[in-house]
């Protein structure tokens, strides 16, 4: 049995604490809460966090947490078909959008929940008490809206959302977390009416990461946003803040997930054509652990990192170290991973990081 299986004592324990922690009722639907009870905030939950709660409920087998979840998805969609990124509570208790375009989409959410649907299609084949949730065309119907409203169809890359208009300097961007190769390897074999645009979507995404690796082949890192150079055609890491902060061309609080996402598909098929950037970046990510020690929860891989490698945080966090236990694990390096996961064991507990935790420890075990 493999120390990242044994991560957290046992899957079990993990699942429930992690369930027990973020999962929330409202009306007849579940929502995963993705904020902390002391900072009083009223924003409830997201998209993303959505995703992941559906990606756990499936992979955990846990067919009435899934079918909660989905009635949520469900409640929430927007015009387009697609999850509204952001719920805030009012006074009197009701979810209404939140404020930041709280209506809009988020890709990774919405890529992450149809990932979710296709697999439970598989498992369970229908839901709800008389079967009336048919997954496979809640699937495929958001699979067309992620095609229309979240792919650049010129580029077949992911946009950053369904806000993203031609014009608009966001059309330009393209954000790695949201480069979920398993996801698009998923519709490709189970979206029939556009197989041929996702596997357009995985070989555009897949020269991406290997142009991004001839920029930066000492660490393998890639930017949280890269943007279409107009003139090459080519996505560049971004230069200074292009929608979030200062930090949107390092390896930051989006980026943290491209050694999970990306080692995923590399698990699922053994493609070559990520190989080498998987290795680059475990390889940096070991160079770190040797010069810098960790222990106690402190782990030696920072919360953010420049492209050429240099660490300008002076903390670590789960979002960060879980990907690369579950990179270290995909390439068999299983002293890294021991070591790495000793420290995740006493790592601070937040929304962010436990859901990647608990999806890196599912999807190293459970097929897809």
């Amino acid at each position: 049995m493999s120390p990242l299986f044994l991560f957290m004592n046992s899957v079990e324990q993990t699942y429930i604490a992690w369930r027990g922690r973020y999962l929330r009722t409202y009306k007849d639907g579940l929502y995963i809460y993705y904020k902390e009870q002391k900072e009083g905030l009223s924003e409830m939950t997201c998209s993303e966090a959505h995703g992941y709660g559906m990606l756990v409920s499936v992979l955990k087998r846990n067919q009435l947490d899934f079918d909660g979840l989905l009635r949520y998805f469900l409640q929430w969609r927007n015009k387009k078909g697609l999850m509204q990124w952001q719920q805030k509570v009012t006074p009197t208790g009701d979810f209404v959008p939140g404020d930041q375009g709280g209506d809009n989409c988020a890709t990774d959410g919405d890529v992450d929940i149809a990932t979710a649907l296709f697999l439970a299609a598989k498992v369970w084949g229908r839901g709800g008490a008389q079967g009336e949730l048919d997954y496979r065309a809640i699937a495929t119907h958001l699979c067309a809206s992620i095609w229309e409203h979240c792919i650049h169809h010129e580029t077949h890359m992911p946009l950053i959302g369904d806000w993203a208009s031609p014009g608009e300097d966001a059309f330009l961007l393209t954000r790695p977390s949201d480069f979920i190769l398993s996801g698009y390897l998923i519709f490709s074999l189970e979206d029939g009416q556009r197989r041929q645009q996702w596997e357009n979507v995985l070989r555009a995404i897949l020269s991406t990461v290997q142009g991004q690796l001839t920029l930066n082949p000492r660490t393998g890192l890639l930017a949280d946003f890269l943007k279409l150079d107009a003139k090459t055609r080519v996505y560049m890491p971004a230069r200074g803040e292009v929608l979030e902060s200062s930090h949107d061309g390092d390896y930051n609080w989006n980026s943290c997930r491209v050694p999970w996402r990306l080692g995923h598909y590399y698990m699922l098929t053994r493609d070559e054509r990520v190989r080498q950037v998987l290795e680059t970046q475990a390889q940096f990510f070991a160079a770190e652990m040797a010069k810098r020690q960790g222990g106690h929860g402190d782990c030696a891989i920072r919360a953010g990192y420049t492209l050429s490698g240099h660490s300008y945080a002076d903390y670590t966090d789960m979002a960060f170290v879980a990907p690369v236990s579950f990179l270290f694990w995909c390439l068999g390096w299983q002293n890294q991973m021991h070591q790495v996961t000793s420290d995740m064991n006493q790592m601070e507990k937040t929304y962010f990081g436990d859901s990647i935790a608990i999806l890196c420890l599912l999807m190293a075990h459970v097929p897809y």
